[in-house]
């Protein structure tokens, strides 16, 4: 009986993702970052395929999770300094916090406004990753609004992952494309 109950246990676990599934994938049969796989070729499964895109509920990209910013993202303006990311990070660097305290500020000042912090990696790694790294980028630049006393009601995040990185980029382009994005709508 004990060996059948823990067979049950065993089974009736969630099977957790291995580091190779969650993070940047490096090395070995599965290729490299900088030069390619091991035998010079990109690993197909890395990239998300050039000009793919992701289906939301209108079937035509990606849509944010609040039906407020399906309705009203023509309208906004991006009146604020993306703010940057290491590669594979998603901690605010010390010189990005100054960026980050105009836009608390601005909120602070324009009770109506509303702001979307849309996340974006550049091609490295896999797009479920890209994906899960642009949330955590959007997701901490809310909290650090919140930190610095936004209202964090107002503020929505929505991940681009990689779906407008540029395939193959250099560093410096790769660089410009780890970011989070404001939008904004409303206030004046």
């Amino acid at each position: 009986m004990a060996i059948l109950s823990a067979g049950f246990i065993g089974c009736s676990k969630k099977q957790a993702l291995s580091p190779e599934d969650t993070a940047l994938l490096k090395g070995g049969n599965r290729g490299t970052f900088v030069n390619g796989g091991a035998d010079g070729e990109q690993g197909e499964e890395l990239l998300s395929p050039v000009g793919a895109t992701i289906t939301g509920l209108s079937g035509d990209g990606l849509t944010p999770q609040d039906p407020f910013w399906s309705d009203n993202l023509a309208n906004g303006e991006r009146p604020f300094e993306p703010i940057f990311f290491g590669f594979d990070q998603y901690n605010i660097g010390s010189d990005e916090r100054t960026k980050l305290q105009q836009v608390a500020t601005y909120l602070s000042s324009n009770n109506d406004a509303r702001i979307l912090v849309e996340g974006y990696c550049d091609w490295k790694g896999t797009p479920a990753y890209n994906k899960s790294l642009g949330d955590r980028r959007a997701s901490s630049v809310k909290q650090y609004l919140v930190d610095l006393g936004a209202d964090g009601n107002r503020i929505d995040v929505l991940s681009m992952g990689d779906e407008f990185a540029t395939p193959n980029a250099d560093s410096s382009t790769s660089a410009m494309e780890r970011k989070a994005h404001f939008v904004v709508l409303g206030g004046s």
